[in-house]
């Protein structure tokens, strides 16, 4: 595993100084500015549920609160003991 960790970091490492043939970084592009363009999520996830047809919203809610619910319900078990170790075949000493 870490002869693929060294391979990746020299591949990486020769490829960025490829990049950089004239010694200068390569330049990046600047990223795009969404902050205008994208709703708020607290805004979007309402809007985008309320356009779903009402069968699908249905479906959805019905069987996100099924699932919610069994969840809840039932703790998960730790338990790794099967039902036939809980009862031992004897307990004490034999019968004479």
């Amino acid at each position: 595993m870490s002869f693929l960790l060294r391979a990746a970091l020299v591949i990486g490492t020769l490829s960025y100084f490829a990049l950089r043939k004239d010694g200068s970084p390569p330049a990046l592009p600047a990223p795009p500015t969404l902050a205008g363009s994208v709703p708020a999520l607290s805004e979007a996830l309402p809007a985008a549920f309320n356009a779903l047809p009402p069968e699908a919203r249905e479906r959805i809610a019905r069987e996100g609160l099924a699932e919610l619910t069994r969840r809840l319900s039932v703790p998960p078990s730790h338990d790794t003991l099967a039902e036939a170790d809980r009862r031992p075949s004897w307990r004490g000493a034999e019968a004479r």
